[in-house]
């Protein structure tokens, strides 16, 4: 058995994964982390599937979709895809920060597939950062900031802010659904390339500067600041 946690909520869904290693061992599996790379020496080793004491084991893993990937069939994903069907195995994949769209692949033959998605207003908070509109944004962010982590919105922000630049730069990943492409070049044309390639170092600026201790100010409070000067 294959059982995949995924999505851009990637709090909710470490969440999701601590809590299914808790569940798995007050049922009396034995839990082994293990990586991609020795899948394949799990499948083969049939011992494996149980520990020396006789638990059924569950093996946790990070980053499968990593390999898997590409049309061309492969040992790995024959592995993965025997993982799936069997059900004396069981591994437990974590795909950080990865949507079901990026995930397509590994999706249609895991056995279980959870994607956490943000929620709405996270979204809303991305569509609204542009010059201009700070009201509309800091006002936003008060909401969205009290359901939400603000290290998730933060990372979110950085990595939606990331694509404005590649849209700005003809360099999008084309893999990017075209509705959500036009809708990322709509917002970028309301900024300055140079505003925005800023705003992408202090965005970057403000992570250094807490975890080296750097200011006084916590997350929250120095995006505040940050976007005060931006979108005014």
């Amino acid at each position: 058995m294959l059982t995949v946690i995924a999505g851009e909520d990637s709090i909710t869904s470490r969440s999701k994964l601590q809590s299914l290693k808790k569940t798995f061992v007050q049922k009396g599996y034995a839990i082994t982390d293990t990586t991609v790379s020795n899948l394949e020496e799990i499948i083969k080793d049939s011992s494996g599937v149980r520990d020396l004491f006789g638990k059924q084991s569950v093996y946790f893993v990070e980053g499968i979709s990593n390999k898997y990937k590409g049309r061309e069939k492969t040992t790995f994903k024959e592995t993965v895809q025997k993982i799936s069907s069997e059900n004396g195995i069981h591994v437990v994949d974590w795909e950080n920060g990865k949507s079901a769209y990026e995930l397509s692949g590994l999706k249609r033959i895991a056995t279980t597939f959870d994607e956490y998605k943000p929620g709405k207003n996270v979204f809303q908070l991305l569509d609204v950062c542009y010059p201009g509109n700070l009201k509309i944004f800091i006002d936003t962010l008060a909401i969205v900031s009290k359901t939400q982590d603000i290290s998730f919105i933060y990372a979110l922000l950085w990595k939606h802010i990331r694509k404005l630049i590649q849209t700005k730069k003809n360099t999008l990943d084309s893999s990017i659904p075209s509705w959500q492409a036009q809708k990322l070049a709509v917002q970028a044309d309301r900024w300055d390339e140079q505003a925005l390639l800023s705003f992408y170092e202090k965005l970057a600026g403000i992570d250094v500067s807490i975890k080296t201790n750097q200011t006084t100010y916590d997350l929250k409070e120095s995006l505040e600041l940050l976007v005060c000067y931006y979108l005014k």
